[in-house]
């Protein structure tokens, strides 16, 4: 093929041969080689002289493309044929290139099918026709598929999937008007071909699947740009019919029964982002000096909005009714179509029509929804298929939470999801329907994402009364709902399910105490206001409160989402306790208001400190880890002797804390409190028997006798320097005689030897 090439290539640097003879000299050429495939194929193959198999191959594939370049040298170089005629003549050698792949193989089919997509490009024609490219890609793309069908390369099934989807790029931007509707056809007709022609025998293998499911879809998804661009119906209709051709395949072979799910989320994605024409709502308020005080109500579906309406309402009935009609032959696979597809087309033409506003109009849509999912539980339950049942048992409750979502706002919105999860694992236990668990779960995480990560929580009215108030009911009540699920779903199996609402509770739980805090700081404001000492200090308090609260409970059940719990809430704990050390009332001169001792500095320092403590000692008991121990042994002492310090300091200077000059008697104030510090944790590591507790106290006194050394030998003078001295060497010597008489063991006597021969004592 090369040296005929190059032979007519001297020849047109010569001279020799004009246009028209260049070309038919070219299509002569591939001709023959396609002949010479032909009859080298024939030969007989024990033959010695026989060639390799591929041979005929590669003479049949450079023959369609001599014939392919032949005639796009007669059409674009040499203008010796019509655009229209160059075209059917390219479009002929691609076909007939797909045709002889039956019988010489892939590498013609590759040849084939590249020029049959090529052809379109390579012509150019001063009136193109948009429904005539799409009509002859769709003539290849059959070929093609027919091709597949008889020598299952799957291969080619997905060239001709990128070929088509490339084209279909191409056509959203060239077309207009009428002109979409061939691209909406084309992708119909394509995804059908892909689907109806694919040999059974293909879905048993991996490729054959994946062919079967992503292809027939990709040349829909080219068509999402247009149709969020612009509100032509075209684009929709041709992603939006993909749904019923999937449903039909599904039906014809069940091991497509994903592929409706798939066509139904991107006809979803459409319905989404669809352009839908600019509205503007009928109604009209009556105002009064400012205030509404009644509104008219309009038109319950705006005109602009009718087409859009009708489109969301048959798409999801389609997927109700083929779901209903067809689960009792496909079990879960329709039913979970049927419960899920309807719901989620509701909220997306809810939330494109209303913008998520309240509207009970469209609640009644979601009541009417549950109760066709009711109904559809109930057949499920008389036909003895539990999954059927709990797939319609969760559309229902998804329904109905929708249509909660319509009518409520703030905080009572989540506190009527929450109240979900309770009659849901009552339902799920009596009846024995395990997927509601997914379903509780689903309810679950949207609470929690709407209750902790919502930011404007924060500005809602939840009264001025301390304690009981409204996040009583936004916090409270979604915790006895979670904890209660969860005890009700354990009682059937434990799970994921059971742990996630064990975790939900304990952190609704905490986050209850944490506002109710800030709510009674604020004055019932719990959006603003500045975050102060008194308030973080009750706050720490809680955390570390709440930590030792979820560790009680983890050991009376060993529930260990509760020891995670109780592990969250601590590290929050020390994190604000660490915060409060650093950026402390001296640190900082805030004044600390109240009675001695009973002050700010109680809830910051030693009731952290004290908690943490407890904790620690049950550390064996809980499964702490002991670095964990060890860093929560070190915040006990460091807050303990933070509060001790402070309190000194309080008592010296109640206002000005933080500049005020340390005075003779503070100074020795320091040493005393510090010495009564060390007593204090030396007589409780000496009657809890732990080491660690008597080393810290130990580690203070020697803390104190330091401070005496360096800094009240220079700063003490005359009688104060005396009882500083006096006072440590008592003290010194008085916890020296303890930590004899209670730590230090004497050592036993020696035994007296035993004479030789005689029996040893009894051990």
């Amino acid at each position: 093929m090369l040296a005929a090439v190059f032979l007519i290539r001297f020849a047109v640097e010569e001279g020799w041969l004009g246009p028209a003879a260049r070309s038919a000299a070219a299509a002569m050429l591939g001709v023959a080689l396609i002949v010479a495939g032909e009859w080298l194929a024939r030969r007989p193959a024990g033959s010695a002289s026989a060639l390799p198999d591929l041979a005929p191959a590669a003479l049949a594939a450079g023959g369609v493309a001599a014939l392919f370049g032949a005639a796009f040298a007669a059409t674009a170089m040499y203008g010796l044929l019509p655009p229209l005629v160059g075209f059917a003549a390219m479009a002929a050698a691609g076909v007939f290139g797909l045709v002889l792949s039956l019988r010489r193989g892939p590498l013609v089919a590759m040849v084939g099918l590249a020029g049959a997509y090529v052809s379109p490009a390579l012509v150019q024609t001063p009136d193109p026709s948009v429904p005539g490219l799409f009509a002859y890609l769709l003539v290849v793309t059959v070929a093609a598929m027919l091709v597949v069908r008889a020598t299952a390369w799957g291969w080619l099934g997905w060239c001709a999937m990128a070929a088509g989807t490339a084209w279909v790029l191409v056509g959203s931007v060239v077309a207009t008007g009428l002109d979409l509707w061939a691209l909406a056809v084309f992708v119909v007709l394509a995804a059908a071909s892909f689907l109806f022609l694919l040999p059974r025998e293909a879905l048993g293998t991996t490729l054959g699947r994946r062919l079967a499911h992503v292809p027939p879809l990709v040349p829909g998804l080219a068509l999402l740009p247009i149709a969020a661009a612009e509100p032509a119906l075209a684009p929709a209709a041709g992603i939006l019919l993909l749904a019923p051709v999937a449903i039909l395949a599904a039906l014809r072979d069940a091991r497509l029964q994903r592929l409706p799910w798939l066509a139904a989320g991107l006809g979803l994605v459409l319905l989404l982002v669809w352009a839908v024409p600019n509205w503007v709502p009928t109604a009209e308020p009556i105002t009064v000096e400012g205030a509404v005080q009644h509104v008219i109500p309009g038109a319950w579906v705006p005109e602009a909005l009718t087409r859009f309406l009708a489109i969301c309402l048959a798409f999801g009935l389609l997927h109700l009714l083929a779901g209903l009609a067809l689960e009792a032959r496909g079990g879960m696979a329709w039913a979970g179509l049927a419960a899920t597809v309807p719901v989620l087309t509701l909220l997306v033409a809810y939330a494109r029509a209303r913008g998520l506003a309240t509207d009970p109009f469209w609640a009644l849509a979601t009541c009417a929804l549950a109760a066709v999912h009711v109904g559809a539980a109930a057949r499920g339950l008389r036909a003895g298929d539990a999954g059927r049942a709990g797939a319609h048992a969760a559309g229902a409750t998804a329904a109905l939470a929708l249509g909660v979502a319509m009518v409520l706002r703030d905080q009572w919105l989540t506190l009527a999801v929450a109240i979900f999860l309770p009659p849901l694992a009552m339902i799920a236990r009596r009846l024995g329907l395990d997927p509601l668990r997914r379903v509780a779960a689903a309810v679950a995480a949207v609470v929690l994402v709407r209750l902790v990560l919502n930011r404007f929580a924060l500005g809602y009215d939840w009264g001025g009364m301390p304690v009981l108030n409204g996040l009583l009911l936004a916090y409270g009540v979604p915790a006895a709902c979670f904890w209660w699920a969860a005890r009700i779903f354990l009682s059937q199996r434990d799970g994921p399910v059971v742990r996630l609402l064990e975790a939900g509770a304990a952190l609704f739980a905490t986050l209850l105490v944490l506002l109710e805090i800030r709510h009674w700081v604020q004055g019932g404001a719990i959006g603003a206001g500045r975050w102060d000492f008194a308030e973080a200090a009750l706050q720490t308090t809680a955390l570390f409160a709440c930590a030792w609260v979820a560790l009680l409970v983890h050991r009376g059940g060993g529930r260990a989402a509760m020891l995670w719990a109780a592990r969250a809430a601590g590290a929050a704990g020390l994190v604000l306790g660490a915060m409060l050390m650093a950026v402390n009332p001296w640190t900082a001169n805030e004044a600390i208001a109240g009675p001695l001792v009973l002050n700010a500095l109680l809830p910051a320092y030693a009731l952290p400190a004290l908690l943490v403590a407890l904790a620690v000692a049950r550390a064996p008991e809980a499964r702490v880890p002991q670095g964990l121990a060890l860093l929560l042994s070190a915040y006990a002492l460091a807050a303990g002797f933070a509060y001790v310090t402070l309190e000194v300091r309080r008592a010296f200077h109640p206002t000005d804390i933080g500049w005020a000059r340390i005075e003779e008697a503070e100074m020795y104030a320091y040493s005393g409190a510090w010495l009564l510090l060390g007593a204090l944790l030396l007589a409780i590591g000496i009657r809890s028997g732990r080491k660690e507790i008597r080393l810290a106290a130990l580690g203070v006194i020697a803390l104190t006798t330091l401070k005496v050394f360096l800094f009240d030998m220079g700063a003490l003078v005359g009688l104060w320097r005396v009882l500083s001295f006096l006072g440590l060497g008592l003290a010194l010597i008085a916890l020296g005689a303890i930590y004899r008489r209670f730590v230090v063991v004497p050592a036993a006597p020696a035994a007296p030897a035993t004479p030789a021969g005689a029996a040893a004592p009894p051990a």
